[in-house]
């Protein structure tokens, strides 16, 4: 009579073990793994100067948008007031975001046939994958973003599952017709979810272009007007958050929009760019290759049957609920494919995959808890032998999360694709923390110091600084230069900026630097990403880092010791940019800006120019000269480096430059 309990008690018994065992293994990853990008610095001073009274600013006298994730910073703001130590923040919340994401989907494929083996399988490719367990910390937004995109992708099959028994159930128009109560609630949720998304990071609105489509024309076909409304009803937090963002900031999008799509790169260029970014992060995480490789198998053994039928004993067919799971989302990862292509990349390896690994997994279990469904497959054996493989893979292989225990990664650099974490595991990861060396420690922070506050650090000089990059690194690179951007970059900066008396200072090194320089120094971005004037100049590089060249008289005007620039068109253009980060809200003249910026294409300083009298400004050598693009050019002299620069960022330029 009790037979049943004790069974049932077991099962539980067994569950819990498996969650504490994951549990535990994911809490050792983290401590392994966890880091600090020099990038979430750049929010992380905002967050700084915002609990200390500036606002939601990073240089304070500016109104910038530095950050392009807002929902990922107001959620930081609550933490860091509490905790008051940036890092712990960081981590903490980057922690719970994984957990949540964990605990999602295991309670998702639990109520499932087989939900333990599509577990293990899927966590087990999560925990082997660089992409996902970099990027489950970094101090960015990832881990907020596969939360959302997960939860997101659960409420959007579970529409489409329930449209898809509908119709099997009745084939009437009638059964089209949902209750308005029902509708009202998952348009509400389903609008709600994606306007989190988006305040997470805009780009995320590639992965909700299809299911919009679906919903539209299939789950809602019948009610299209009621699912717009109630819809709309749960995006307005983003609403909200775009009449703020113009009102406050002048802009309905990011300074960093401006700072990355500002650049001197033909199409060809980005395209080449954007295909080293996929291929190199790929091959640095060779698991998601399989898994992507996996997802897309289906779909072409799906087509290719009609024709391998002919030849072959091979029998493939995707029902219409496998083909919709397995094609949406290889339809969204095909999106954000050809978006990283168009934009050319970006420079630390894997972040923009990571989105795409999820819905890639999520959707393959999907597609094999129907498939076990329909053909009463004996699924065990085969999970087993995945999971055998994925495990040996965890273990042995050198790419796996798994070799951080023992192993110190190498710091590699490949055609501007970065290693991140590997660069800042020394002073900026969690496990160093714990062992004292916290971020202050690294060398771009100690520069900041230095220049915010002189009296401080006066036992650290320049040479020290310098040392200490240099013995860093040496310690593991493996670019073929032997040196990683960074070092080369800190090299130059701490050797030749400008003297630590100045409050105004040019570095291309903003967020290490920018934090622990406190809030007195304003930062003169030469990328442009924290910088509203620059981010509107056109800039040169490679992906995530364009460097723009320094107009003269910028620097002496912030420090006030110059009334204008030398150029009047660009002195007019600066003028313009000063009304939306620093004049009154509500002024007329601002107002007129923001709509000549915004919607009549004139916050573009060189399609302005061009109008005019053609594109040139003049600009200050020594500033290029001090970053590190400026550095491969050490032998040439001011008046070669010049006319290289005019041809490279004006094109042909007239004889008499104004």
């Amino acid at each position: 009579m009790d037979l049943p309990a004790i069974v049932f008690f077991k099962r539980i018994s067994g569950r819990i073990v498996l969650s504490l065992f994951f549990l535990l293994l994911y809490i050792f990853l983290f401590y392994q793994s966890a880091w600090l990008s020099d990038d979430s610095f750049i929010t992380f001073r905002v967050v700084d100067n915002f609990l200390n009274g500036f606002g939601l600013r990073w240089n304070p006298l500016e109104r910038v948008q530095v950050f392009t994730h807002p929902l990922w910073l107001f959620l930081l703001i609550p933490i860091e007031w509490a905790v008051r130590e940036i890092s712990i923040s960081a981590y903490l919340l980057s922690f719970v975001c994984g957990i949540l994401f964990l605990s999602v989907y295991w309670f998702t494929f639990l109520r499932v046939k087989n939900g333990l083996l599509w577990i293990v399988s899927s966590f087990g490719v999560f925990f082997s994958s660089r992409i996902f367990i970099d990027y489950n910390t970094s101090g960015l937004e990832n881990p907020l973003s596969f939360l959302l995109l997960l939860i997101f992708q659960i409420k959007f099959y579970s529409l489409y599952a329930g449209r898809e028994s509908i119709e099997t159930e009745k084939e009437s128009t009638e059964s089209e017709r949902k209750p308005i109560e029902t509708i009202r609630k998952d348009s509400i949720e389903i609008g709600f979810l994606s306007a989190l998304l988006l305040l997470t990071r805009l780009d995320l609105g590639l992965f909700l272009i299809l299911p919009g489509f679906v919903l539209l024309g299939r789950i809602y076909r019948g009610n299209r007007i009621p699912f717009l409304k109630y819809s709309f009803l749960g995006i307005l937090p983003l609403v909200f958050y775009f009449g703020f963002s113009l009102v406050y900031y002048g802009s309905f999008f990011p300074n960093t929009f401006y700072a990355k799509t500002n650049v001197l790169s033909s199409f060809s260029e980005r395209i080449g760019a954007g295909w080293d970014y996929l291929r190199i992060s790929l091959k640095w995480d060779p698991i998601v290759i399989f898994v992507f490789g996996l997802h897309f198998f289906w779909i072409f053994a799906d087509l290719a049957s009609p024709v391998l039928r002919r030849f072959l004993k091979f029998r493939w067919k995707l029902s219409k609920e496998e083909r919709a799971i397995l094609g949406l989302n290889a339809g969204s990862i095909a999106l954000a494919s050809l978006y990283l292509l168009w934009v050319g990349g970006d420079f630390m390896a894997g972040r923009f995959l990571g989105t795409c690994l999820i819905l890639s997994v999520f959707s393959q279990c999907l597609f094999g808890v129907l498939r076990v469904e329909q053909s009463n497959l004996n699924i065990q054996k085969i999970a087993f032998v995945f999971c055998a493989v994925v495990a040996f893979y965890f273990l042995a292989h050198p790419a796996s999360p798994f070799r951080y225990t023992f192993v110190r990664s190498p710091v590699r650099v490949e055609k501007g694709v970065v290693d991140e974490r590997a660069s800042y595991q020394d002073n900026s990861s969690l496990k160093r923390w714990l062992q004292g060396a916290t971020p202050e420690t690294h060398p771009w922070a100690v520069y900041g110091k230095k220049i915010g506050f002189p009296g401080s650090v006066a036992e650290t000089n320049e040479h020290e600084v310098m040392n200490e990059l240099t013995a860093t690194n040496k310690r593991s690179v493996t670019n073929e230069n032997a040196e990683t951007i960074e070092s080369i970059r800190v090299r130059r900066n701490a050797a030749t900026e400008v003297e630590p008396a100045q409050r105004v200072h040019v570095t291309t090194n903003v967020g290490l630097a920018g934090y622990y320089g406190g809030p007195g120094v304003h930062w003169i971005d030469l990328l442009g990403i924290t910088d509203p004037f620059l981010a509107r100049l056109p800039g040169k590089g490679f992906p995530g880092h364009y460097v723009r060249l320094l107009p003269q008289g910028y620097k002496e005007y912030i420090e006030e010791t110059a009334a204008s620039l030398p150029n009047p068109l660009l002195d007019h253009f600066y003028y313009e940019v000063r009304l939306l980060s620093e004049e009154e809200l509500w002024t007329k003249q601002r107002w007129a800006t923001i709509l000549s910026f915004a919607f009549l294409g004139k916050g573009n300083f060189k399609a302005v120019a061009e109008t005019e009298k053609g594109f040139y400004y003049q600009f200050d050598l020594k500033a290029y000269r001090n970053t590190l693009y400026g550095f491969p050019y050490a032998n040439k002299n001011d008046e070669e480096l010049k006319q290289l620069l005019i041809r490279e960022y004006f094109g042909r330029v007239p004889t008499t430059l104004p």
